[in-house]
């Protein structure tokens, strides 16, 4: 079991992970979303490729709208 920390909350999973898979496994919308695992941000084109490891911690923002 690994832990991922997400926005202060914690999550287990059975192994490792992509960021693109941590997104799919937690249903969040990809469309203006900005993404950083241990304060380090993660292009959308390397999502794939990103492998999360035990006790990461990733921070998701969300744009939006208003004035």
């Amino acid at each position: 079991m690994i832990l991922i920390k997400v926005n202060e909350n914690k999550h287990q999973f059975s192994n490792n992970l992509t960021v693109k898979e941590l997104i799919e496994n937690l249903k969040v919308q990809t469309n203006g979303i900005a993404l950083a695992v241990n304060n380090n941000v993660i292009k959308k084109e390397n999502w794939t490729s990103e492998t999360l490891q035990n006790n990461d911690e990733v921070l998701i923002i969300k744009s939006t709208q208003g004035g």
